[in-house]
């Protein structure tokens, strides 16, 4: 092996790691051999110009498809690679909009006296998990001096109390709010663009820059009127927080789906690299892989579809065609040295 490949191996080795390479790849050194003796019997001046040749309009991918690379397929997924089957799928249309988490009014209870009453006992606080019957404060009335107890209605979480011992309050008075932070409201502001394109029923992925891990739900409820201050509508979702990690007050995005479309031959935005200025996927032939020039069509935040160069059926790398890339750039450069 000539130093300069020796080196350029060694810096391809040292390279690959950092740039989040996935997969491990072998280069077929007989093709190149067998090109270079081929070089060798045409002569120096031909060949140059036949290569030069080859790297121009379609035919140049011709001849990068004869430098294909071979891979181990459980190296592959080892390494966090991965091989898929072409096939059918489909891309969302989506938009993004700003919402916020939101106590849901319907699942919050307010605890009053029947009477007007003095406060003698306070045993619940701020923060206190409760049970429906629980007691949260004894009131004394300020009529009959009896003592009576101020009851949880539902079960749920003590988030308010106005309660303090030794005060007087009356039957409109909240002694305590209570609620159940189980389901909460997602409210969602739609633009004046969107409030006649989102529609109940709609999936919608609700994620934090900071907090809970993004999670799937659909459009409950679009409030009939638009706020006046502000000028733009409302869509509701009831969201499920058993988990208890969603907090009222959190802002969230929403990334709505408006349409969905079916197409023949899907794939992820990770398959597609960028070779000489055209959009490629690696695509298996036989027992090699090589570069396939296609061209795209709709997209969503994860996936794309394939018009053209990339048949259903076809295995194609989904993840880690960089490597690929890398190997078929090293074996040009060995090539072009040699030369």
């Amino acid at each position: 092996m000539k130093p300069l490949t020796s080196f350029w191996i060694f810096m391809m080795s040292m390279a690959l790691p950092l740039s989040g390479v996935s997969i491990s790849v072998q280069a077929q050194q007989a093709e190149h051999s067998e090109h270079e003796s081929e070089h060798q019997a045409h002569g120096e001046d031909d060949g140059a110009h036949d290569r030069h040749g080859e790297h121009e309009g379609h035919e140049g991918h011709d001849g990068h498809e004869e430098q294909g690379a071979t891979i181990d397929p459980e190296m592959l997924r080892a390494l966090g690679g991965e091989i898929l089957v072409a096939g059918p799928g489909k891309v969302r249309q989506t938009v993004s909009l700003p919402g916020e988490v939101r106590l849901n009014k319907e699942a919050v209870a307010q605890v009053s006296p029947r009477y007007p009453a003095q406060i003698v006992d306070v045993s619940a606080r701020i923060g206190d998990s409760v049970d429906a019957g629980d007691t949260l404060a004894v009131g004394e009335s300020s009529q009959t001096l009896q003592r009576f107890p101020l009851k949880s209605l539902i079960r749920g979480t003590v988030i308010d109390r106005s309660a303090t011992l030794g005060e007087q309050i009356q039957p409109t008075d909240a002694a305590f709010v209570v609620a159940d932070l189980s389901t909460l409201w997602v409210d969602i502001a739609l633009y004046p663009r969107q409030v006649g394109r989102v529609e109940t029923g709609q999936p919608v992925r609700i994620s934090t820059a900071f907090g809970p891990e993004p999670v799937n739900a659909r459009i409950d409820y679009l409030d009939p009127m638009v706020s006046e201050q502000l000028r733009t509508g409302l869509a509701r979702v009831y969201l499920d927080n058993t988990s208890g990690q969603w907090r009222p007050g959190m802002f969230i995005e929403a990334e709505v789906t408006l349409a969905e479309t079916q197409a023949e031959v899907v794939v992820p935005h990770t398959a597609v690299i960028e070779y000489q200025g055209r959009e490629v996927v690696f695509v298996r032939e036989g027992e090699r892989w090589h570069l396939r020039p296609v061209t795209l069509g709709a997209k969503d935040r994860d996936q794309v579809v394939i018009r053209s160069g990339l048949a259903s059926g076809e295995q194609y790398v989904a993840k880690g065609g960089f490597t690929l890339k890398a190997d078929l750039l090293k074996s040009e450069f060995e090539s072009g040295h040699n030369h």
